[in-house]
């Protein structure tokens, strides 16, 4: 080996140098990042919606689904309050993304005392629940088993079940995390709450929701609003698609009242992640401090790796 070194043109002796020493200094970065998450969990304390004070609050119940049109995940088609999913393609190097999204829509958040709406844009999101099957189309089968096993079999340390499908010999491999309604939901974040006065103040994001809602499931926007049947949405529809999103967030907000109402969202700062989890507690201060772990020897594998090489090749 360190005939090798000693021999290699400044060019790849320099490649190599440089790669092993991002790496370390990734591992390094990703060290003490997932350290300071598991560290703010352990640190805030779990606040009640009704009582929780304005700022960075930590808040434990269920997840549950908003009023109005429900989320379906678009993989399995089933009722989710969340979910992520992407498609994969087998080639010569391995597994190439073909296709992949995340929901943007808000949900729920509930406990004893009360019920806050999150929205998940921004947020580091830890679904527990996680289906993988394969296939031979950029459109996926029907998945082989019911997604009713959720929760079940959970991985001590990454804290996510894999619910394998189907065999591994598909061309395609899709992958759905997902959310449901009376999961158990972890969150921390920035907790604001609003009155009557705020509702206007809040239309055009909830409209833009609900728009966003609609996008996601598209053969159902098109069975709503394609008038002409091209099976397209132009600007015309799209208007009335629109309006029909304000006439629907409009009435809930009247049926509401002047109800205050909690929301939970991103904090904008770096030292005060928003994190979501579907996993108690304890299982996600657990996950980081193994990832912290992990991250830690990737420092030093190749940190020392590198000195080793800069060691061997200028030490003579």
């Amino acid at each position: 080996m360190l005939p090798d070194i000693l021999a290699l043109p400044n060019g790849q002796f320099w490649f190599w140098a440089i790669i092993l020493s991002l790496l370390a200094l990734a591992g390094f970065y990703f060290a003490f990042r997932n350290l300071a998450r598991a560290r703010i969990i352990e640190d805030t304390p779990t606040s009640r919606i009704r009582s929780a004070h304005q700022g960075y609050v930590e808040l434990s119940g269920e997840a549950a689904a908003m009023q109005g049109e429900p989320i379906f995940s678009p993989l399995t088609f089933t009722t989710c309050c969340w979910f992520r999913y992407k498609i994969e393609r087998r080639n010569d190097k391995g597994w190439r993304p073909v296709r992949s999204g995340k929901s943007e829509s808000l949900f729920l958040i509930k406990d004893a005392t009360g019920e806050a709406i999150i929205d998940p844009e921004g947020a580091e999101i830890t679904p527990s629940g996680k289906s993988v099957w394969y296939g031979n189309s950029a459109t996926p089968p029907p998945a082989p088993t019911p997604n009713g096993s959720r929760n079940q079999g959970m991985h001590p340390i990454l804290g996510l079940t894999a619910n394998l499908k189907g065999g591994f010999g598909g061309s395609y491999r899709y992958t759905e995390e997902t959310i449901y309604p009376g999961d158990l939901l972890y969150a921390i974040g920035l907790f604001n709450t609003f009155g009557e006065a705020d509702h206007l103040a809040m239309q055009d994001d909830l409209i833009k929701a609900r728009l966003a809602q609609w996008k996601a499931d598209h053969p159902i926007l098109l069975g709503r609003f394609d008038r002409d049947g091209d099976g397209k949405i132009d600007m015309t529809e799209w208007e009335v698609a629109r309006r029909t999103a304000k006439r629907e967030v409009t009435k809930e907000q009247l049926q509401e009242g002047s109800k205050p109402f909690h929301t939970l969202s991103q904090t904008n700062s770096r030292h005060r992640p928003f994190l979501i989890s579907s996993n108690a507690e304890f299982q996600l201060i657990k996950r980081f401090r193994y990832l912290a772990m992990g991250s830690t020897a990737v420092f030093f594998i190749f940190g020392i790796a590198s000195a080793w090489m800069f060691t061997m090749r200028f030490s003579g």
